[in-house]
């Protein structure tokens, strides 16, 4: 039988990484369980700049000063600065951070949960059995052990990318694009999707389609297609491909329920943006609150109160409120045409700077959240103020009801 470990950590993507480095930052001993722990990471991982945490500035690949949005109607730049971290320096940070902590690993498959009082056995495919006393599942949207407070069908956003090296590009390298939705012929049948552009440097440049959310996931072999129709319009269909990505990222999970015997973490525990796909900076923003929550719980020598001062630290009732508002809006962006959702983001960037900014965000309060989009929804054509309310009327009140009234929760 193995030695009790403080956590167990479920996954090996940036959410575990993140919340394993945490909690062996603070001397807890870490027992971290995926199938290819050290499986090099592939996507790009975007934020604003004032997202990143203080003592990451070394991560950063690349800094836009601007980002542009644009639409059939207007070009909008938004001075806000916007970083690639360099994903290769960003999992070997995590590494080196673990590596100096009291960590093991173990390459296998969790398959099985065993909890007892003080301890949960995590049973592993190989027949191993680990002893922990909290499990942090961070394996992902497909996790096997976590309740959910309801089961809903979740909207994907889909994007298929391309890095080039592109001489001469024509891109301006001090501006990233959000969002092009310019070209109404890039999505003239099907659903719609969207130009998101990464110069990265005069001769080099990431491109990527992108659908925004839709349910079913919309077809990578269709984003490819338009995204290559792009290149030729821009000339560059002959630049030598260096790399290709290509994702699916579920939104809109139900969000966990308080009481359960683990906490989960990353997009396990739907902490993906309902309304924008973003994950990576709320991850930053929660792993140290959550694992010293736990920590503190696990110091009083009581592995119960721990898995609940977690739970509790990650999703307080207000912000179950804020990410079932969020579930809203995601539902409405689920059915717009090309059309509609252009308008919508049309008018969402011409909101206060501190309005649009602090909807991506992800942390303002009910109140506040509720107040912006109110503003967004004065702001759009009346033919997309109808089809929000038709959407808002048929999603129902029942999850925001639910999540409001969960006891348990603070």
């Amino acid at each position: 039988m193995d030695n009790l470990h403080d956590i167990g950590v479920l996954g090996s993507g940036p959410a575990a990484l993140f919340i394993a480095a945490a909690c062996a930052r603070r001397g807890a001993s870490v027992a971290l369980i995926a199938p290819e722990p050290e499986s090099p990471w592939k996507p790009n991982y975007c934020l604003w700049a004032d997202e990143l945490p203080e003592g990451m500035e070394d991560l950063v690949e690349h800094l836009w000063a601007e980002v542009c949005v644009v639409t059939p109607w207007r070009s909008q730049v938004l001075e806000r600065p916007y970083i690639k971290l360099e994903t290769r320096e960003l999992q070997g940070f995590l590494w080196d951070t673990l590596r100096s902590g009291s960590v093991r690993v173990t390459s296998d498959r969790a398959t099985g949960l065993d909890h007892r009082e003080g301890e949960t056995r995590v049973h592993t495919e190989d027949g191993a059995t680990k002893r922990v006393r909290v499990v942090i599942d961070a394996s992902g949207a497909g996790s096997l052990f976590i309740r959910r407070m309801h089961r809903r069908a979740p909207a994907f956003q889909t994007a298929f990318g391309l890095l080039l090296r592109a001489p001469n590009h024509g891109f301006d390298p001090k501006r990233m694009v959000l969002m092009d939705f310019g070209d109404p012929s890039s999505h003239a049948s099907g659903p719609p999707s969207f130009l998101y552009v990464l110069p990265l440097g005069e001769d080099r440049l990431f491109v990527e389609e992108t659908s925004l959310a839709r349910r079913p996931a919309m077809r990578l072999d269709l984003l490819r297609a338009r995204l290559e129709a792009r290149l030729a319009r821009h000339g560059l269909e002959q630049c030598e491909r260096l790399s290709e990505e290509h994702c699916s990222i579920p939104m809109g999970l139900g969000l966990p329920e308080p009481r359960q015997p683990l906490v989960p973490f990353g997009t396990a525990a739907a902490m993906v943006h309902p309304a924008s796909g973003y994950l990576i900076s709320r991850v930053l923003r929660q792993a140290d609150p959550v694992a010293e929550s736990i920590l503190a719980g696990l110091a009083h020598g009581d592995a119960a109160l721990a898995i609940a001062s977690g739970n509790a630290t990650l999703w307080p009732r207000p912000q179950r409120t804020v990410w079932e508002l969020y579930g809203f809006g995601l539902e409405t962006l689920v059915g717009m045409s090309a059309s509609q959702i252009a308008r919508f983001f049309d008018a969402f960037f011409q909101l206060p700077k501190d309005a649009w900014s602090g909807f991506l965000s992800g942390n303002l309060s009910p109140s506040a959240l509720g107040f912006v989009m109110t503003q967004i929804f004065r702001s759009l054509p009346a033919s997309v103020r109808w089809h929000l309310v038709r959407t808002g009327l048929s999603a129902g009140a029942a999850p925001l009801l639910r999540s409001a009234l969960q006891p348990g929760t603070t």
